[in-house]
């Protein structure tokens, strides 16, 4: 009897769907059954596309590359999901979202990928988290003395336009020298030239080392512009999981929720508040509950997160400001005001606050912070009825005294670091002897040179060192006002060289 049975095909087959729609960025693709949400797909001509929604009839898609696309062509399935390649060769780099280097050097050769990630992944629980109980030194005396930072801390960052945010936000990353944190710097829609001056700038700073750069330009497509954010903190907890600490700057997040808003209405979602998708407080929250500090059974290390916001107007009650506020562990508010007025940062204390921060620092540093601002806070409400009296009582006249000098004192010129003890010193010397008959002229003239002298002569900076071993204020100012070696600030002061400090 004759085997009639045919051999069955081993070729295999390939998923494809049809464009039925384009508009701008977002194709309607008819076919691909199985394709899940963060899948790529990829037309004939080369345009990748990311599975952002699945419905009875359709997929949609959006297209991460420039290119024409029109109704008819085909997209196929490329069985991969969205991810970045991971590694240390990222490092001093600039990449877009999907892991592409576009600092004009050589791109990565693909024998050195460590690991490849998805962008969306979920945030640890909190088993996985410990307490935040260390501080990010940011060099900057405003902040580490007066708004601290944990590591593992979300701080927001936001201000108007033209307040300084940029440079200060720079300034942390070079202060970041020396202190093993690496450094996430996620420019989101940013102009070319901006990128260009940022990489340059940290490159001048050698600060360039230990940062990678995740950047897309104003011109790339809405939907690569969007996943910018969520690849930093791929990148990040890369790192994160070797039990190092990382820092990640979002820049910025009132950006990403524009693009965003445009891809929803484009998407024909329904809009919520001020034309925004009703999940934009969920895709902002799920971005940023995957900062923390993490316990050794989950990579040990932190991610501490500082997300900009540029307000209109100075308005810092509109939806998205108010939103990411609520997220995260404090905020520092910028004005332009006091950027023109000359004050570097440009913080508005009494309406900037850190939540977290106070927890990772000393007892002693607590307890100037605490003194410095009674003083601040007392000033505020003398001032109010000091223009109505000619003559002031003298403890009036040393509140506001004392509230000019610590203005002068948390005055900080760009790319500068200033160490813990000797912010703790400058925050404790108006309070005393030295500083009676001062004011904020002679601190605005001497400022520098003391910061200098507590940095590079031995005695001084040996007795910096010693004062981080106090355990109250009053210790600290004894110590100033009694200890014998601080005559020799007077004679820097007066004009007397300064011993370099020994190697």
């Amino acid at each position: 009897m004759l085997n009639t049975k045919q051999p069955t095909s081993t070729t295999n087959t390939q998923e494809i769907g049809f464009v039925k729609q384009t508009r701008e960025f977002i194709a309607s693709v008819d076919g691909l059954p199985s394709a899940k949400i963060n899948d790529l797909v990829e037309n004939e001509n080369g345009v990748r596309g990311l599975v952002s929604a699945l419905s009875k009839n359709s997929v949609e898609i959006w297209l991460l590359d420039e290119g024409n696309v029109q109704p008819g062509q085909t997209f196929k399935s490329t069985n991969t999901r969205l991810t970045v390649p991971l590694g240390d060769f990222l490092l001093g780099r600039a990449v877009n979202p999907l892991g592409v280097a576009v600092d004009g050097r050589p791109p990565f050769p693909k024998t050195v990928t460590t690991k490849i990630a998805e962008l969306d992944g979920p945030a640890p629980g909190i088993n996985a988290r410990r307490f935040i109980d260390q501080p990010l030194i940011t060099g900057i005396t405003l902040v580490d003395s007066l708004i601290p930072i944990g590591k593992g801390q979300r701080e927001l960052v936001l201000g108007d336009a033209r307040s300084g945010k940029m440079d200060f936000l720079i300034d942390i990353i070079i202060n970041q020298k020396n202190t093993n944190v690496i450094c996430i710097f996620a420019a989101i829609g940013k102009p070319l030239k901006e990128v260009r001056n940022i990489i340059d700038t940290l490159k001048t700073n050698k600060a360039l080392q230990y940062t990678v750069i995740v950047a897309t330009a104003s011109s790339d497509p809405a939907p690569l512009i969007f996943i910018t954010p969520q690849t930093a903190f791929t990148i990040g907890e890369y790192f994160q999981r070797q039990g190092k600490d990382v820092l990640i700057i979002l820049d910025d997040l009132g950006n990403h929720a524009k693009i965003y808003r445009e891809i929803a209405l484009l998407g024909s979602r329904s809009p919520g508040k001020e034309s925004y998708p009703g999940d934009i407080f969920y895709q902002h929250s799920h971005l940023l509950e995957r900062a923390g500090s993490f316990k050794p059974e989950a990579g040990g290390g932190s991610i501490t997160a500082l997300p900009a916001i540029e307000l209109n107007l100075n308005d810092f009650t509109t939806f998205i400001p108010t939103n990411v506020m609520s997220m995260t562990d404090g905020h520092l508010l910028f004005k332009s005001e006091f950027y023109r007025q000359g004050q570097r940062p440009a913080v508005d204390l009494t309406l900037s606050v850190s939540r977290v921060g106070q927890q990772t620092r000393t007892k002693l540093a607590n307890l100037v912070a605490t003194r410095v601002k009674q003083v601040l806070a007392r000033a505020a409400q003398l001032e109010s009825v000091s223009r109505f009296a000619f003559e002031l009582p003298f403890a009036t006249q040393l509140i506001l005294k004392q509230k000019d000098m610590f203005t002068e004192l948390k005055n900080q010129a760009p790319l500068t670091n200033v160490t813990p003890e000797v912010q703790l010193i400058l925050m404790a010397l108006p309070f005393t002897n030295m500083m009676q008959d001062k004011d904020k002229i002679f601190v605005r003239r001497y400022k520098d040179l003391i910061v200098k002298a507590f940095i590079e002569d031995s005695e001084l900076s040996v007795f910096a060192q010693s004062i981080l071993k106090l355990q109250t204020d009053d210790e600290l100012i004894d110590a100033l006002n009694n200890n014998p070696v601080m005559k020799k600030l007077d004679q820097i002061i007066a004009g007397k060289p300064i011993t370099p400090k020994a190697i």
